[in-house]
């Protein structure tokens, strides 16, 4: 290649890397607590020093009349550079799989350790070779032991939390594709294919494409945690806004309650006094008997409804200490205590490893009958409740499905209103959810409430 041929792709080669370090480390500050932000130091580590290296071979690969004996001098810095730059961006690769799926780090690290000791063992038998020969041979090797399996390993990581972005975001899973699929093209090019390789092109004009399109598609994908960020922030002024309102409500219905509990029981002992009196019961006719049996019934509703009142307004200082619980028996047994209502309907649970949270008992078990309970009216004519769960970070998500008459968009917004309901007059209080709302907030998770493309309702617990 000509000099200024070789000048204009190490060039950009060199700066699309750099441009990466830039990208992160100014973000660095505006990232969301989510772990794989916690990971990019790493990738910015890698970008910088490969960078480096890239614009090092660009001065030996310019050839400029006296420089020989500096070039010589630089050649094993160069080695080393690209060398670690590698090492990070494996470190980066094995972390951000350790978070997707954590039984894997242990295996990449001995992966890792192994792929070392063969580095080391063929520098060995290599030392006696010519330095120029030698550091030629090493990085040939090492780009295909360190180079290849680190770019496949941080490419198929992007690749699988898009992935999981996905439900959130489609622009942000995305671009996290494409970036992992330009890293694996990366390494393809880089730990594949040697320097001064022609296929239709200079393999190094191929590794300058790839490093432009991985910064084009890293650059997007970090905006992916500024609107996390802005998401977070949005939502923790709504749930401070809420909680307020919520602890006023609460009060008020803590209030109401007791005063419509006193007379309650007072209407309701006199009734069982005079059902219990046989002068009075014998000489009732069959519409005053009926009559009575309906004033009972709604004095018991009535009751019922005080009582949901005083569990909405509960307070949690009277709660018993958060453990560490597994959720399959408290599943079980909020389902045994709902289908009492109903025999036509099933309960399909399928629980990954996200199989314990750390809760209150009781608290977690009336939160799963109630959403078992408002899932059942949605489906009169019976149906499934599918019950699964994964992790996402240290996160616990638990999700409900039914595919029952569904909520209306309009409605998104004011499902955890206390009194909202969708149920017709009479047939609900309205406070399910809400008293949901606030066991989550009480566990510091949250609760998300989402219409089926095909019908239902798709309830999202999340506990930290």
């Amino acid at each position: 290649m000509s000099p200024s041929l070789v000048f204009i792709i190490y060039l950009g080669y060199g700066a699309a890397f750099f441009a990466i370090g830039v990208a992160i480390t100014s973000r660095h500050k505006t990232f969301t607590n989510v772990r794989i932000a916690g990971l990019f130091w790493l990738l910015a580590a890698f970008a910088f020093l490969h960078g480096s290296h890239e614009w090092m071979e660009m001065f030996r690969h310019l050839q400029i009349p006296g420089t020989e004996p500096l070039t010589a001098k630089l050649r094993p810095i160069s080695l080393s550079l690209v060398t670690l730059s590698f090492l990070f961006l494996f470190l980066f690769g094995i972390n951000l799989h350790g978070i997707l799926h954590p039984r894997t780090r242990p295996w990449l690290f001995t992966l890792l350790f192994l792929l070392l000791c063969l580095s080391g063992y063929l520098i060995v038998i290599h030392r006696f070779l010519e330095i120029n020969i030698l550091v030629q041979i090493i990085e040939y090797d090492l780009r295909k032991l360190l180079a290849f399996p680190a770019t496949l390993l941080t490419g198929s990581g992007f690749c699988l939390y898009a992935r999981r972005l996905r439900r959130q975001s489609l622009k942000g899973a995305g671009n996290f594709t494409g970036a992992g699929i330009a890293f694996i093209a990366y390494g393809f090019w880089a730990g594949l294919i040697p320097s001064g390789s022609w296929i239709l092109l200079p393999v190094e004009v191929w590794r300058g494409l790839s490093a432009f399109i991985i910064l084009h598609f890293i650059m997007y994908a970090l905006d992916n945690f500024l609107d996390e960020r802005e998401a977070i922030i949005t939502r923790q002024l709504h749930i401070a806004a809420r909680s307020e309102k919520l602890s006023a409500v609460g009060r008020l219905a803590a209030g109401i309650a007791h005063e419509i509990n006193n007379p309650l029981t007072n209407v309701s002992l006199h009734l069982e006094l005079l059902a219990k009196d046989p002068t009075i019961v014998n000489n009732l006719t069959a519409k005053a008997t009926e009559r009575l049996k309906t004033i009972t019934r709604n004095i018991d509703k009535s009751a019922a409804i005080a009582q949901e009142l005083l569990i909405f307004a509960g307070q949690p200082d009277n709660l018993a200490e958060p453990e560490l619980i597994q959720l399959t028996p408290i599943i079980n047994s909020a389902w045994q205590l709902a289908s009492h209502r109903s025999k036509n309907h099933t309960l399909h649970c399928e629980l990954g490893q996200a199989e314990t949270v750390t809760g209150i008992p009781l608290k977690i078990e009336e939160l799963f009958l109630n959403l078992f309970l408002n899932g059942m009216d949605a489906m009169p004519d019976g149906g499934t409740i599918e019950v699964t769960s994964t992790r996402l970070s240290e996160q616990t998500i638990i999700t409900i499905m039914d595919r029952g008459t569904g909520i209306l968009p309009e409605q998104l917004g004011l499902v955890m209103e206390p009194f909202f309901s969708t149920k017709d007059v009479g047939q609900g209080t309205g406070l399910g959810l809400a008293i949901c709302y606030g066991i989550m907030e009480l566990h510091n998770g949250s609760i998300e409430v989402t219409p089926r493309k095909d019908g239902g309702t798709v309830i999202t617990l999340t506990f930290p």
